[in-house]
This record gives structure tokens, sequence and C-alpha cells, in this order.
């Protein structure tokens, strides 16, 4: 299915065959300076790899919505040339985009950059997810803070149902089970969105810090997990 975008951006793919023909420098250009549609081509095919660090994080801060999702999955964490060294600036700059942004394809780069790392055996791997975890506790405090529902949606959909068999992941998520009586709540109401694939420890834990943050006993938590 086609991308719904803006109409200043239609017919954009007709310029993708004469962008890959431009050179790093001259794609940079584009960007900087060329009309939306010609913008949008260019990052389809730039590599952002030779693209200076700076440059990237200023188009993270600037350019609109639809270049800005361009921009993020022109980030290449699956590349096979790929180094540890590599995946760990695509999840920085993902982190920094995501939370610049809001965009949610900056979060479905981020944990593709990690799940990279681990392929790869990084010894960095750990931390990266460390890193993660932490930044991600203190995004759901300003973010709840702030009331973007959609934003905690995103946090929801695209780390929380899928990562928890990460551990610096599972505690930060219980860590915003203690900080937040709504998320308790949440997570005890239907725990199988979280928790079904996580090992039976983990679900009593999780369930335990959200009864005794305000969410629903465990007795009726447990049962709702069993039963979803």
């Amino acid at each position: 299915m086609e991308r719904r975008l803006p109409p200043q951006y239609a017919g954009w793919q007709e310029h993708e065959g004469a962008m890959r023909r431009l050179s790093t420098p001259e794609l940079i250009a584009e960007v900087q300076d060329g009309p939306p549609d010609r913008r949008l081509a260019a990052l389809s095919v730039i590599d952002l790899g030779a693209v200076d660090p700076a440059i990237v994080r200023d188009w993270i801060r600037t350019l609109p919505d639809a270049e800005a999702n361009e921009l993020a999955g022109a980030m290449p964490v699956l590349a096979a040339e790929g180094t540890c060294s590599d995946d760990a600036r695509w999840a920085e700059l993902a982190r920094e985009g995501y939370a610049a942004r809001r965009l949610p394809t900056f979060l479905v780069v981020l944990m593709a950059a990690l799940e990279a790392m681990e392929a790869r055996g990084c010894a960095s791997a750990a931390t990266e997810w460390e890193t993660t975890a932490d930044w991600l506790g203190d995004l759901y405090d300003r973010l709840a803070a702030e009331g973007d529902e959609e934003a905690l949606g995103d946090l929801g959909l695209f780390v929380f149902e899928n990562y928890l068999d990460r551990p610096a992941i599972f505690d930060a998520f219980c860590g915003i089970i203690v900080r937040h009586e709504r998320f308790a709540r949440e997570v005890s109401a239907n725990p199988s969105l979280y928790l079904a694939r996580l090992p039976e420890e983990l679900q009593r834990r999780a369930l335990l810090e959200a009864e005794a943050a305000g969410g629903l006993s465990f007795e009726v938590s447990w049962r709702n997990l069993r039963e979803g």
C-alpha cells in the first residue's frame, strides 16, 4: 500500500533514478535546499553512513514529518557490512529522533539496531540495552506528565509488547509500573498484552508490582492473564 503523503510530495518516486546517480554531497544539497518531492527522493536513496552525524541530527530536528520518517527508514541498521559501532550510532540517533519527533519509525529503527548488535555478538550490546532502558523510563515519565497518549501507546506497541524478554527492558517496565498507577491498572487489567510470552517468575513479579502500585489485586490480574 502506497503511503499517504501531503500533496507537495506528489511524484517523488519519479526522481529516484536520477537521485541514485548523484554523489553524497549532491544528495545532501538536495535535502538541504531542494523542493519537497526531491528532498524525499534524496532521502530514499542516500547512504546515511556517509553523512556527518551533525547533519543527520539537524535533519532530525528540522525536516517535516514525512521526510523525518524517510530519514529514520534510511538508517542502515541491518546492513550486512555494518559494525557494532555503526549499530550503536544508529541506536543513539534513533533515541534522539524519537525523543525529538515522536515518530514511531524511530522506535522501530532503535529496536532493530539493538537486535542487530545482539546478532553480531557485540560486546556493547548489553550496555546499549541498559542505556535504552534508562531512556525509556525517563521518556515515559515525561510523556505521561505531558499527557501524550499517542506516544505512550507507541512505547507499548513497539517496545513493551515485544521486548520484555530483555532484562533491562523488563526492569524499566516494572519501574514504570511502580511510578504510574494508571499503567499499573492497565497492565493488571490486560496482562496478556505484555506478559503472555514471559516466564512465570517474571509474570508474577510484574503483577505483584502492579498490585502494589494501585492496580488490580494479584489474584484478579493472574486470573486475567491465565484467561487472556
